[in-house]
């Protein structure tokens, strides 16, 4: 029996690759509250559930979880007039808003010194709510030009202790070439890359906030992006490097869009507000991409 679902919204980069007349996709992973697609260009595309939201990939349908779970890695993906179709699963796209995962860059640019002045009260939000284990603990106590501090790290096992030490030597180089070395730049990408566990790994959430703060305040976002995208996207996961790729055309999902627009304007209670929401993503992939973030607007100034 097909199963129907509506389409809420989707992202602007999803709706341009669904509108092309070549589009060919396969099942990727699946999740309870996602579906990863992979298109025949290499692209990908999550079908999410209204809970995880809107995102640089994402096209968001009205559904529960589990809903994805008779789909598997492999299945084909059809387009049909304004229809995804995937087995017995039928998603309608006729009513979905396009919603642009570029936040208003030339607007926060304007306020970027009002973003740095507010890092502190960002940095004191995300300690006091992140789960242990994730790469904030490499910029806890970390001040504007210091470097980074191993504070609670000692609780770690072997393992992860070799993971954040070779995240911090990846640091120092990434701060050594911020503004103009392109060599420093992607040595501490690659080192980055794939760095942790999981679909997406702490070391490319942590590129991910870098780049997300290269957009705010780096002299030539767009050239540190292509850069940091170039050197670790062959490194990592499919969706990783899908991930990275958006955060290097200055694209952030809708937590972020809300996060940068609390720094910017918000009251303090908004910007607690937006990091608990950034923070939900994942078991620690919000946490480490708001480590990135810090890190960036603490040390590469």
């Amino acid at each position: 029996m097909t199963v129907h679902l509506i389409a809420r919204s989707l992202s602007r980069s999803a709706w341009e690759r669904l509108a092309t007349r070549s589009f060919d996709a396969q099942v990727l992973a699946v999740f309870d509250h996602a579906c990863n697609l992979r298109t025949s260009d290499g692209r990908v595309i999550a079908l999410v559930l209204p809970e995880v939201g809107d995102g640089p990939l994402n096209i968001v349908v009205d559904g529960s979880p589990g809903v994805f779970s008779a789909l598997e890695p492999g299945m084909s993906v059809w387009l049909e007039q304004r229809r995804l179709r995937i087995g017995e699963l039928e998603i309608d796209l006729e009513r979905a808003m396009v919603w642009d995962p570029c936040p208003d860059w030339v607007r926060l640019r304007a306020s970027r010194d009002t973003i740095r002045d507010r890092l502190s009260l960002l940095q004191a939000a995300a300690f006091w709510c992140a789960a242990e284990g994730s790469f904030l603990a490499l910029v806890s106590g970390q001040k504007a030009g210091g470097g980074a501090y191993l504070a609670g790290v000692k609780s770690l096992d072997s393992t992860s202790r070799v993971v954040f030490a070779s995240a911090q030597e990846a640091m120092g180089l990434l701060q050594a070439g911020w503004k103009a070395d392109a060599f420093l730049l992607q040595t501490g990408a690659a080192q980055l890359a794939g760095l942790g566990g999981g679909l997406t790994p702490a070391g490319d959430d942590f590129l991910t906030g870098a780049m997300i703060w290269g957009w705010l305040a780096h002299p030539n976002p767009g050239f540190l992006g292509r850069l940091l995208f170039e050197a670790a996207a062959p490194r990592t996961t499919v969706l990783s490097a899908a991930l990275l790729g958006a955060a290097a055309r200055g694209e952030c999902s809708a937590a972020w869009h809300a996060l940068l627009a609390s720094l910017s304007q918000g009251q303090d209670a908004e910007v607690d507000r937006a990091v608990r929401d950034v923070l939900s993503h994942g078991a620690t992939s919000g946490a480490d991409a708001l480590a990135g973030f810090l890190w960036a607007g603490l040390c590469c100034t």
